[in-house]
């Protein structure tokens, strides 16, 4: 028995990669792989926008950090059972869904992972990565991220 969990707790890296849905959300809606709406944006005020669109790229490269080290971190995400996520059914493909920045300055990327656990090609996972926005520095730095079962 504890041979069978050591086999399925044992060390892999998954690599990710960023897919893009095809339909244009020009409603803003909620996006999600069966209706295929590109990302959601939701900012309170016009200025984190602004910032937001400045650092884009930083944040993005921070957040797939963080994801990459949440997918690959054996007591998070392993093949045991009763277990969430297993890697087993995760294709590493993923997409941006939302992003927020709400009115206390906290920006959340909500990035929805693909998986075969019902037998096709998924929403499987979502990690939230959620970032605070330093306005004198100007600045976006990491809080945490949180997972969430589709």
């Amino acid at each position: 028995m504890l041979a069978e969990q050591s086999q399925q707790i044992k060390t892999f890296f998954m690599e990710i990669k960023r897919i893009y849905l095809s339909q244009t959300n020009k409603d803003n809606l909620f996006p999600n792989f069966e209706n295929q709406l590109t990302t959601r944006y939701i900012f309170d005020e016009p200025e984190f926008k602004t910032a937001f669109e400045a650092h884009e790229n930083e944040i993005l490269d921070i957040a797939t950090i963080k994801m990459r080290e949440f997918l690959n971190d054996p007591d998070r995400c392993n093949n045991l059972e009763g277990m969430f996520p297993q890697p087993k059914y995760l294709t590493g493909e993923w997409y941006l869904s939302e992003v927020i920045i709400d009115d206390e300055k906290t920006l959340s990327l909500s990035a929805r992972f693909l998986g075969t656990d019902s037998g096709k090609k998924s929403d499987y996972l979502r990690l939230e990565v959620c970032f605070f926005y330093d306005e004198e520095y100007d600045q976006f730095l990491f809080e945490q991220i949180n997972s969430e079962s589709l």
